[in-house]
């Protein structure tokens, strides 16, 4: 009879580890320094949270100039447009002479201008041109800077210069977009713009003409 009771109390004893056991489940499957919520998951600084900064026209950009543009999402790998800081504003620039073809007027279209317009210049043996001296622009440790396209230059005008930011003078300022027989430049008194070589008088704007830089992210 003691053996009875013997055998029926160990048979007790191992169903209920077993339950325990069961209860656990695979141990590998807890959560653990390789799960979603460590240092490599997604709540994480490199996981889906992330935060993306957001600026409005008139903040300051991450290069230090100031946002004249933002077409509210990310396409050809940029969103916003930043002007530079008066400080590295060049007075006095030609653009060169006339580039016949590639360039093109439209908003984003600045960065590939200054590409055409930097080696038509180089291939031609001029220095010291508008699109040079925005090429060449290192600001803040940032060095991707050009020359705004004339559509560019009046998103500048209309966005911050109409608005008293950004330190603008009232002179003509440089576009990388050529013109008919110039290049095509912008009044920052009354925001005209004009081809520099109208009725062949190719120095009318440029020899007084701003360069302010610009760059997209």
């Amino acid at each position: 009879m003691k053996d009875k009771f013997f055998l029926a109390g160990m048979a007790a004893m191992v169903l209920s580890f077993g339950l325990v056991l069961a209860g656990c489940g695979d141990l590998s499957g807890r959560p653990n320094g390789t799960g979603n919520n460590n240092g490599t998951g997604d709540s994480n600084g490199t996981g889906n949270n992330n935060s993306t900064t957001v600026y409005k026209v008139g903040d300051t950009g991450p290069a230090g100039g100031i946002i004249f543009y933002d077409k509210g999402f990310v396409s050809d790998g940029w969103r916003y447009l930043e002007a530079a800081p008066v400080e590295v504003e060049v007075p006095g620039i030609e653009a060169g002479t006339w580039v016949p073809n590639g360039t093109s007027v439209g908003t984003g279209s600045g960065k590939k201008n200054t590409e055409i317009l930097v080696n038509y210049h180089e291939e031609n043996g001029q220095t010291g041109k508008a699109a040079q001296l925005s090429n060449a622009l290192v600001y803040n440790g940032y060095d991707d800077w050009f020359l705004p396209s004339k559509a560019e230059l009046d998103l500048m005008y209309s966005n911050l210069k109409s608005k008293g930011l950004g330190g603008f003078s009232s002179g003509w300022y440089c576009s990388s977009s050529a013109a008919s027989f110039g290049m095509w430049a912008q009044s920052f008194s009354n925001g005209a713009q004009a081809d520099t070589n109208w009725n062949g008088n190719y120095d009318k704007t440029m020899d007084s003409s701003r360069v302010r830089s610009v760059r997209a992210f």
